[in-house]
């Protein structure tokens, strides 16, 4: 089963350049799965009644191009499966322009009352039909993320008061805006916008913190990076820039 959430961009889903932000198509591949579950009956609350959550673990988002304000866009969004404990789903949008971006994911399931990761249990895994089609030859399940880095430049990132979710976490698709931020602010591309993303999200950030850190080591062409607060570590990822 593929679902379909179309979308205008407008104001607040674009950068000063009236393009894409990656936030928001992390933001728009969130609400297209939130609305997939819900159609089938597995939505938020069916899974707060049951004392249960999906965690977003690792995500990577490949863009073909950016698209501007005003551009009527589709992301279509289907479940490959479940293993255990984790789910796999796929991403694409497009527009009556061209392809605009591809992506995947993979989701862990936890249980709230026994606070642990949890196998998907059959009544709710039954409630899906899977599309075997992927976008990526290896799976982003495969990849070997950096861990915290020792840096060659990083940067601080100051954290709001609306930037917290209903959880009292950082919401997952913030950690791509400090990405995109560190991004456009510390290395010198030329204006070459991000191709290539990959991120491992690792530890939530609470509302106790006030700032946290980015930071990137570039090696053979490709951007290492962590979000992290000391020896903390939130997330890290790989940024390939557009050739």
């Amino acid at each position: 089963m593929k679902v379909e959430k179309h979308h205008t961009l407008g104001f607040f889903d674009i950068d000063h350049q009236f393009k894409l932000r990656i936030q928001s198509a992390a933001r728009f591949f969130q609400e297209a799965a939130t609305l997939h579950s819900n159609k089938i009956g597995a939505g938020p609350q069916f899974l707060f009644k049951n004392n249960v959550v999906w965690f977003l673990n690792r995500l990577e988002i490949e863009f073909f191009r950016y698209p501007l304000l005003g551009e009527d866009i589709t992301i279509t969004t289907w479940s490959r499966g479940f293993k255990g404990y984790k789910g796999y789903r796929e991403y694409h949008i497009k527009s009556p322009l061209g392809e605009i971006a591809r992506g995947s994911s993979v989701w862990l399931f936890f249980d709230t009352k026994r606070k642990r990761i949890s196998k998907v249990p059959e009544k709710i895994s039954r409630l899906y039909t899977f599309e075997t089609e992927k976008w990526f030859d290896r799976e982003i399940d495969d990849w070997k993320s950096c861990g915290r880095i020792q840096p060659e430049q990083e940067m601080d990132i100051s954290l709001r008061y609306s930037d917290f979710d209903v959880n009292g976490h950082v919401n997952n698709t913030l950690y791509l805006g400090f990405l995109e931020t560190l991004y456009h602010k510390t290395i010198k591309t030329n204006e070459k916008r991000i191709r290539n993303i990959k991120i491992r999200f690792c530890r939530e950030i609470d509302r106790a913190k006030d700032s946290i850190r980015t930071g990137w080591l570039k090696k053979d062409g490709i951007y290492h990076c962590s979000v992290f607060d000391g020896a903390t570590l939130y997330a890290d990822a790989q940024i390939i820039p557009m050739d």
